[in-house]
């Protein structure tokens, strides 16, 4: 599978991005539940990679306050993302309804770093709700800047047209029903959503 989105010279135009409807569904039990989740994700040239994620989930469990808590118990949106080829890293941005962050990066499931231990700069995060017939989703867009991102990975990072790997996740460890979806289709429930070989191609052009 392949996402091929958008590499803008100015502000994103969220119209024009292609939508990844999150609907891989990995590891339900008897009585499944199957919130309705989308993403975008484009880049802007000078600036840095812009992301959206919603979904119509009713009454979201948030209860994480502080950047690093267990959001993913949370009723929660994730962007996990391997944007330099050539470095096997990838840095995970998880997400839940307020806004609040868990944010790392290394190359696999364990012995993750935070990014605020080693990285001067943050995402910016913000939140959105949007209504579609009839049905409220909640949802987050997060900005990661050509500085942050070559800062996390210790290179000069541009954006151009590109091929990235990566993937959007939906999930909620601790919600009245635990559920896990993904675009990519993710792999065994031992490494969970910290698969990198799962990934996907995102393609910007």
């Amino acid at each position: 599978m392949t996402y091929s989105t958008v590499l803008f010279k100015g502000k994103p135009n969220w119209e024009a991005v292609p939508t990844a409807k999150i609907n891989s569904f990995h590891w339900e039990g008897n009585e499944p539940f199957r919130p309705e989740s989308f993403a975008q994700l484009c880049g802007v040239r000078g600036k840095g990679i812009y992301a959206r994620l919603w979904s119509f989930e009713e009454n979201p469990r948030c209860v994480s306050t502080k950047r690093d808590e267990p959001v993913y118990e949370d009723s929660c949106l994730e962007l996990f993302l391997q944007p330099v080829p050539e470095n096997p890293a990838y840095i995970n941005f998880e997400m839940n309804c307020k806004g609040v962050y868990l944010s790392q990066y290394g190359e696999q499931r364990e012995k993750r770093l935070f990014l605020k231990d080693f990285c001067s700069y943050k995402p910016r995060i913000s939140c959105f709700e949007l209504t579609e017939n009839g049905k409220t989703a909640w949802g987050v867009e997060i900005f990661i800047s050509e500085d942050f991102t070559g800062e996390i990975y210790g290179v000069d990072f541009t954006l151009s047209p590109c091929e990235m790997k990566g993937n959007f996740y939906k999930c909620g460890d601790k919600t009245p029903v635990p559920h896990y979806a993904a675009f990519f289709p993710a792999g065994p429930a031992a490494l969970g959503f910290h698969n990198p070989s799962c990934f996907g191609k995102i393609i910007l052009n």
